[in-house]
């Protein structure tokens, strides 16, 4: 990529058909518009951004227009191949649009999503930074770091970020060939796929940006011996590439990564190594590549945590599943000393991927790109998990290893509880009791199983309730049920209080006591929930949501991105009437409640009435379409999702259902919060100035109907 300075253009324009005139009449232009300097200057920044080999786009902007937005996103592409980013189709460039925000010349959609940003970050009037976006997320950029882009005419990056979406890569350039020369930070799983696709390429030198070097060797603080040990593993890269390479068809150009499959890190403390320090390191990591129909296993090994980079200790290797060749257990750091047969097991070498689990595990590929679409039935989505569970059964029986059987019981009980959830599989809440008797040895293992179970038979419990057909007995049926659960999500969080699954069953009953108007119930689960797992999701969730219980009285803030990027607060609404609703596309109560929300905005708009949205939707990219389809025209606020596949942030509120919505005052002091069933008479009220002690509740019946309804809480759809 090639970025000229502003004097460069300036004398390429003299030497063009343009002629230096042109030049002059566009600062001309600036200043006769009322552009400050600083606006001029960002006028030679995207001459300077489009001058890479765009000479038509350079004769726009001399001629007082800037270039289209189609025109930069055919210019501008990662120099790094591995990057998933959105470009719009031919047709729809053309509706894309060029803006100046904040440093900025962002190119958004027709929808409005960001799609590219060029940006100035130090002033100097040069883009120093190229960013590309999938799903209104950043997910890669380019960065000139060292500002020479005013003395090289052919500069390239330095730096190279994945982001979001992208992963979490961070490489260095040095000498600004385009080629990562070294790593920032980069996880375990991104070091493996770079490494075992090096190799399948046949780029020793990328091999090298992943594997051990002298310094991060040395910064280990071992033994002499076991320096030598490692530099040895990690010496002449590329024979030792020929030779994996030459022993085994497994690893080629047609091979394509699939998974990778580490065991648990080990913590080695630095007094065993005769060291002063705890390394942390993968023992025996595992990959897997797919040859035509076939899978097929490859030894990472050893894979040692450096600062924030994950790097390999030796060359990956195709497993042999011949039984002719031993895969040691461990590598130079992790190494027992207890003889000869390390590694042998009965059926052939440790890491050994046999026949059969190679044919099952093919098999759950098929189910898995065959899964169903969201708009699919409910049992096909049944079935889809049923499908799943069988084959995970018979990947528990071809097992090897304690660890392995775990992971697919695991996977097992899963595919079972989401199948018997859907109300479409009777036969699967029979096989979770087999299964939870079936593991009542190991009690780790029992727990996740037991609160799996436990979530199925409540779904059918509800489901049987709802076929009840006297409305008093299916109240009371209802009620039951509802004390059943209760006992049994307290039961579970006692038993097991250290297992994964109990910040959730706490998260559970707090939920459960808010939707039902138990507040101070609510506020005290809410309450051990952030003291007991703060740490957690769950946690972090309950502080928020003491946060909004608290809210009444006081004074809102609440300010963000909107969903097309721009900024916005709730002062900006001080003077009117605020309803605040956190909404999500995927959420059916939202919209059977929006019918009543248009209602309310449509008689009360004029008067001083006025709605802000906060969107829970974890994908953004059917957005557009949704708010068209219902007709939704005020703002919504939409946080960033922190990790990859989650959900956006709920701003600290602790949202546990969708929709949640409260109403402000004209003072900007939350009144309370908010159903459809008062929404009317609660707006009209504050309209006229008068001040709410409380909003009035829906009656009995409504709240009788609302503890018995499954709520949608703002989770990520898988």
């Amino acid at each position: 990529m090639q970025i000229t300075t502003s004097r460069q253009l300036a004398s390429g324009l003299k030497e063009s058909s343009l002629g230096g005139q042109d030049m002059a009449v566009i600062g001309n232009q600036a200043q006769s518009s009322g552009q400050s300097r600083a606006g001029f200057r960002w006028a030679l920044m995207i001459l300077g951004a489009v001058s890479c080999g765009l000479l038509p786009a350079i004769k726009a902007e001399a001629q007082g227009q800037k270039p289209t937005a189609e025109q930069l996103l055919k210019r501008y592409k990662p120099s790094q191949k591995d990057v998933e980013y959105d470009t719009p189709d031919a047709g729809e460039m053309a509706k894309c649009s060029v803006t100046l925000e904040k440093g900025s010349y962002v190119i958004t959609n027709a929808a409005g999503q960001v799609q590219r940003r060029f940006t100035d970050s130090n002033g100097d009037s040069v883009p120093d930074m190229f960013r590309y976006y999938h799903m209104g997320l950043e997910v890669y950029r380019e960065i000139d770091t060292n500002g020479n882009v005013q003395t090289k005419k052919n500069m390239l990056a330095d730096q190279y970020r994945w982001m979001n979406w992208g992963g979490t890569r961070w490489g260095q350039d040095e000498n600004e060939d385009g080629r990562i020369d070294s790593w920032k930070i980069l996880s375990a799983q991104e070091a493996a796929r770079i490494a075992v696709e090096a190799m399948t390429s046949g780029d020793p030198a990328r091999l090298n940006t992943v594997l051990l070097n002298e310094a991060d060797i040395q910064s280990l603080r071992l033994t002499a011996e076991m320096r030598k040990k490692l530099q040895d593993a990690v010496s002449d890269v590329p024979k030792k590439v020929q030779a994996s390479l030459a022993n085994s068809k497994v690893l080629n150009k047609n091979s394509i990564w699939v998974r990778f499959d580490p065991p648990l890190p080990g913590m080695i403390l630095g007094e065993d190594l005769g060291g002063g320090k705890d390394i942390t390191v993968y023992e025996n990591a595992m990959a897997i590549v797919q040859n035509g129909e076939k899978h097929e296993l490859i030894s990472v090994g050893e894979m040692v945590q450096i600062g924030d980079v994950w790097k390999l200790a030796q060359i990956p290797t195709a497993v042999d599943t011949t039984g002719q060749s031993v895969v040691s257990v461990g590598g130079v750091l992790m190494q027992p000393s207890v003889g000869e047969n390390i590694g042998r097991s009965e059926g052939g070498g440790a890491g050994e991927m046999s026949d059969e689990m190679q044919k099952l595990l093919a098999e759950l590929q098929k189910i898995d790109e065959g899964s169903p679409k969201l708009e699919a039935p409910p049992q096909a989505f049944a079935d889809y998990n049923v499908a799943r569970a069988n084959l995970s059964e018979k990947l528990v029986a071809a097992a090897k290893n304690d660890e392995d059987r775990q992971q697919w019981i695991q996977q097992f009980t899963d595919s079972l509880s989401t199948a018997t959830q859907s109300g479409q599989y009777p036969e699967g809440l029979p096989r979770l009791v087999s299964l939870q008797e079936a593991v009542k040895s190991n009690e780790a293992l029992l727990g996740y199983v037991y609160y799996r179970r436990l979530m199925a038979e409540y779904a059918v419990r509800l489901k049987e309730d709802d076929k009840t057909k006297a409305e008093a007995e299916g109240r009371k049926a209802r009620e039951l049920t509802q004390k059943w659960w209760f006992e049994q999500l307290e039961g579970f969080a006692r038993k097991w209080p250290q297992s994964e699954d109990a910040p959730d069953a706490v998260v559970q009953l707090a939920i459960s006591y808010e939707l039902m108007g138990r507040l101070d119930d609510a506020k005290a689960w809410y309450e051990q929930l952030a003291k007991n797992y703060s740490k957690t999701e769950g946690g972090v969730k309950a502080k928020g949501a003491l946060h909004r219980l608290k809210l009444t009285g006081s004074k809102l803030q609440l300010s963000g991105k909107t969903l097309y990027q721009k900024d916005l607060s709730s002062e900006q609404y001080e003077g009117k009437v605020l309803l605040v609703v956190f909404w999500a596309s995927y959420a059916q109560p939202f919209t059977a409640d929006l019918p009543a929300i248009k209602a309310a905005y449509d008689k009360y708009n004029k008067d001083g009435f006025e709605i802000l949205g906060v969107n829970m939707d974890s994908d953004q990219s059917a957005l557009g379409a949704y708010l068209k389809q219902h007709g939704i025209t005020w703002q919504s606020l939409r946080e960033v999702p922190k990790e990859n596949g989650m959900q956006p942030g709920d701003f600290g509120y602790g949202i546990v259902s969708v929709p949640t919505m409260f109403l402000v005052n004209k003072q900007g002091i939350v009144e309370g919060g908010i159903t459809t069933a008062n929404l009317d008479f609660a707006i009209d009220a504050l309209l006229k100035g008068k001040k709410l002690e409380s909003i009035p509740s829906p009656d009995a019946e409504s709240t009788a109907n609302a503890e018995n309804t499954k709520v949608e809480t703002p989770k990520a759809r898988k």
